[in-house]
């Protein structure tokens, strides 16, 4: 047998004296060594900073493990690692690598960017047809104030035929950008995303004790509960509900499998947190959705990004390869705070 000697990171725990000998045959210590590394630098990034970034870019990776290995004797005991890791994810982890997870992602808000094909597509491409997962689109799109804007629209660079889609929800190109077979799309709602078209949809799903306000946080959270709801009464067992606006530019392939199933994951952006790419864990869809919702319809005003992301244990700080693609010639890179990120947008 091999024995290896793990010590006590002196920074990280009080126990700063004690070690640990591990013995196993010899053909497992590849396996046993990469699990303890991985182990050891989450532990260090928890114990830190609880907004730590997962997943991180590759380089910055290299540079942990490179650091990690550096000197071994920072390293933290495996059994003090174990000893602060949620049990729930401990348990969790096991159970996932059962079964692939499955995703809805909500499309919500207004159309524009979204019905060139550069934008749907790379949705498509990128959010939906990723490996190791199964995802389902559904889309609450509307028109409002950007309908019959031809004029406004082509000046932004848009072609005469998309900007005149944007007034006519049967149009050809509002209709194969949300029916993209690459999509999955398995429910929509398109309208002109006024109160009228609210109203309405409220009325369709028996909701009753609200009223509508022509206000934008008022309007951008009640239409994203309707999509919401359209998931929750889908009959599908989803593990995360993924928010997205129809003019998101997603520019690598997301790994739903790192994001947690107990937290709602969500990115930082360059002046506050993203309310525009965030994801919701189906078991706290009721516990924290339900809340802003609610809380919305009840009066409030402040701009959604600025209130409904918190601290706090129930919320998961990542990085996500997207940004919102204001017109043909422009995406808003700068928002993203992960600088490998932004250069690769």
């Amino acid at each position: 047998p091999t024995k290896i000697i793990h010590a006590f990171n002196k920074n990280t725990t009080k126990h700063s004296s004690a070690k640990m000998k591990l013995v196993a045959p010899l053909g497992l210590w590849p396996f046993i060594a990469c699990r303890l590394v991985v182990i050891s630098w989450s532990a260090k990034l928890s114990d830190k900073d609880h907004s730590a970034t997962w997943p991180v870019p590759a380089a910055s990776l290299s540079l942990s493990m490179h650091e990690l290995f550096a000197n071994q004797s920072d390293s933290p005991n495996i059994m003090d690692v174990l000893a602060r890791l949620p049990t729930g994810q401990v348990a969790m982890s096991m159970s996932e690598s059962k079964r692939a997870r499955k995703v809805a992602v909500c499309v919500s808000g207004h159309l524009r960017t979204f019905i060139l094909p550069g934008v749907h597509s790379a949705l498509a491409k990128h959010a939906v047809q990723v490996d190791g997962v199964s995802v389902d689109t559904y889309i609450v799109g509307h028109l409002g104030k950007y309908a019959n804007t031809v004029s406004a629209f082509t000046g932004m660079g848009f072609q005469e035929s998309h900007a005149s889609a944007l007034g006519n929800a049967q149009s050809p190109e509002v209709q194969s950008a949300i029916h993209y077979a690459g999509l999955n799309t398995k429910d929509t709602y398109i309208s002109m995303g006024d109160c009228p078209a609210l109203e309405a949809a409220w009325q369709a799903d028996g909701i009753k004790g609200r009223g509508c306000k022509e206000f934008g946080s008022f309007l951008q959270i009640m239409w994203l509960d309707q999509c919401v709801r359209m998931v929750r009464t889908s009959g599908v067992a989803y593990d995360l509900i993924v928010r997205t606006r129809p003019d998101m530019g997603v520019f690598q392939p997301i790994d739903y499998n790192s994001l947690p199933l107990n937290q709602v994951s969500f990115m930082p952006k360059d002046d506050g947190r993203a309310d525009y790419f965030f994801a919701i864990p189906m078991s706290l869809v009721t516990a924290w959705w339900d809340g802003i919702a609610e809380m919305y319809a009840g009066g409030e005003k402040q701009f959604p990004d600025f209130k409904i992301v918190g601290d706090g244990a129930g919320m998961y700080q990542t990085q996500l390869p997207a940004a919102i693609v204001r017109d043909p010639y422009k995406v808003e890179c700068f928002r993203l705070m992960d600088y490998t990120l932004r250069s690769a947008c």
